[in-house]
């Protein structure tokens, strides 16, 4: 018996393991998302910019990259990534 219970007891704390590791990268990949939406955004305005005339030209000229609101809903769906992120990771406090 000593030997399954010391089996059992190596199982649950590389659980333990698996789980804190997996908070702590999730939490990470919800911070590093930040620049990637932030970027987004910023594409989704350039875009309606150039749409509208007033910048000279777009990184993507032609294509589904060229629509503003492609860039917004890629945007708004890693904002959304990244806050669901967040939530089901617990704070280290």
């Amino acid at each position: 018996m000593g030997a399954v219970q010391a089996a059992g007891h190596s199982l649950s704390r590389t659980g333990a393991w698996a789980a804190d590791t997996a908070q702590q990268f999730g939490a990470l990949v919800s911070v590093l998302m930040g620049p990637a939406i932030i970027s987004a955004y910023a594409f989704a305005a350039w875009s309606l910019a150039a749409n509208l005339g007033w910048t000279d030209s777009f990184l993507f000229s032609s294509g589904a990259l060229s629509n503003s609101f492609v860039w917004v809903g890629v945007a708004a769906l890693l904002h959304l990534a990244s806050g669901i992120l967040r939530r089901h990771t617990r704070s280290e406090e």
